[in-house]
């Protein structure tokens, strides 16, 4: 059983990430696969993403309590999956009620339009603010809350509101300087 933390460790006497890694890898894996029904590919990529997302923290000395802290990386990255998996589905979903929006039924106009409006966020995306970029991608593409954010990064929810509203309305702003149409 792992001890609470007391303190800057010994010489040596802290365990590496690779350490902790081998240690709960199987037993997070599991634990992903059985709480969250995922294959066994699904549960290893997510431990692997919460090891990888994570390993910073491990290099400080902020965790008291290694198992804890992983297994909560580990449902949050669980969540994450299954979040990503049910836009895709629900995409999927609204391509085959409405097959207008396919790809393949696009015209070259359409095509040519839907690249330049990618091209105006992503430039204004690029134009931001890492951070308010992270920010911004964090809520409207992986799907989390102002709220689970804000925990992740360290922030007061409100300040990753105004973020997320400030870089909203830089991508508006880019898209009416450059046509106004969308």
């Amino acid at each position: 059983m792992l001890q609470a933390w007391a303190g800057p460790p010994a010489a040596n006497s802290k365990k590496a990430l690779g350490d902790h890694y081998r240690e709960y890898h199987q037993e997070l894996c599991r634990y992903a696969a059985n709480k969250y029904n995922l294959s066994t590919v699904e549960a290893e990529d997510v431990v692997q993403a919460a090891f990888t997302r994570f390993a910073p923290v491990f290099e400080s000395s902020e965790v008291e309590n290694v198992r804890a802290f992983l297994y909560r990386a580990v449902n949050n990255a669980s969540i994450d999956l299954l979040r990503r998996n049910q836009v895709r589905k629900n995409f999927a979903q609204v391509v085959q009620q409405d097959p207008e929006r396919e790809i393949d039924n696009a015209s070259p106009e359409r095509v040519n339009a839907g690249r330049q409006l990618l091209g105006l966020i992503s430039r204004a995306l690029w134009g931001m603010p890492q951070k308010r970029r992270r920010l911004l991608l964090m809520n409207r593409v992986d799907g989390l809350s102002y709220a689970e954010i804000a925990r992740r990064e360290g922030l007061s929810e409100t300040v990753v509101k105004k973020h997320v509203a400030k870089a909203l309305a830089a991508c508006q702003a880019e898209l009416r300087a450059n046509g106004g149409e969308w």
